[in-house]
């Protein structure tokens, strides 16, 4: 946590309240809302001690704050309009909404939950919301898919017939490619592939998410999320019919199907029908003349990845880290 006024950063929530409690005891607008990009965007405030800085009582919610600074203290407040205020109760290691007590792994995912509670606009395009119009006019010009139906390049906004073709005119424009290295400015198409490089080329250790709630480390964001809503959370998506726990709704879905057994999605060749369109494509690969997996170390080849990672894990053990 970093103090908007002289810049130092804290660790421990608790110690970061009492360094502005004992060196900023004045609330200077200009200085503490400096960052806002627009006027439109909410104010985080750190709500864990809500209290009134004029006659210091204590209060549970920022809506009986509001009435008391506009009736005690003749404070103008326009309640009108919405108060602008985006609300956090803060702790170390613990991170809960302030409004629903959703419980969260950390502040990035505390942050982006409680946005969804302030979502006042919505694209035209594909029905999703942000909380200001800031946030809606950067989807639909970079992320929105049903404005275009096509994939694009963020960059130079190029559109592709297939996200295979954009990630290939990513692979040869290094130009467009996101995500930078810090220690020699090479540019890579993910997250994933910049991290990997760091590792290998600049012996640099990958990024680790320790579990707040108990001793698991995870070296991959997705594992590490998906562990702390199945183990310490109850925001996951049960299985009706079974003793399966998910972590989104999709994958829910997905694995319904196997209870459904519509196997909708049947191979032009060979008759074979499967349940989702994503293992329909996998299998065709069978049919295909193209190996597109090669093994480097025995210049084995395989139409599936699938069967080439079977091989890596009985062959190259060593060298899986999937």
């Amino acid at each position: 946590m970093v103090c908007v006024y002289c810049g130092e950063s804290y660790d421990d929530p608790a110690e970061f309240r009492a360094h502005n409690d004992q060196e900023h005891k004045e609330f200077k607008a200009g200085i503490a809302l400096y960052h806002l990009r627009d006027l439109d965007s909410d104010v985080k405030v750190d709500c864990t001690d809500l209290q009134c800085r004029l006659c210091f009582n204590r209060y549970e919610n920022l809506d009986h704050l509001a009435k008391h600074l506009s009736t005690d203290h003749e404070i103008n407040i326009n309640f009108n309009y919405d108060l602008g205020v985006l609300p956090f109760k803060i702790n170390k290691d613990s991170y809960l909404c302030f409004l629903c007590k959703g419980k969260f792994p950390n502040m990035r995912f505390l942050s982006r939950h409680t946005n969804t509670h302030f979502q006042k606009y919505t694209c035209e395009f594909c029905g999703n919301s942000y909380a200001s119009s800031t946030a809606l006019n950067g989807h639909i010009r970079n992320t929105c898919s049903r404005k275009s139906q096509l994939p694009f390049c963020r960059k130079c906004k190029k559109p592709f017939n297939s996200v295979k073709e954009r990630m290939n005119h990513l692979m040869a424009s290094k130009i467009c490619c996101q995500h930078v290295c810090n220690v020699c400015n090479d540019r890579f198409p993910t997250w994933n592939i910049k991290q990997n490089h760091m590792k290998e080329r600049h012996d640099k250790p990958g990024k680790s998410y320790p579990c707040p709630d108990c001793s698991a480390v995870f070296h991959r964001k997705d594992k590490f999320r998906k562990h702390f809503v199945l183990t310490h959370t109850d925001s996951h998506y049960s299985c009706g019919q079974c003793d399966e726990k998910f972590a989104s709704e999709l994958n829910l879905k997905k694995h319904l199907l196997l209870h459904s057994g519509d196997k909708r999605f049947i191979c032009d060749v060979c008759d074979k029908s499967f349940l989702r369109k994503s293992g329909l494509t996998q299998h065709k690969w069978i049919h295909s003349e193209v190996k597109k997996h090669s093994c480097n170390l025995c210049d084995k080849h395989f139409n599936q990845r699938v069967c080439w990672k079977a091989h890596m894990r009985s062959r190259h053990p060593e060298l899986c880290d999937f």
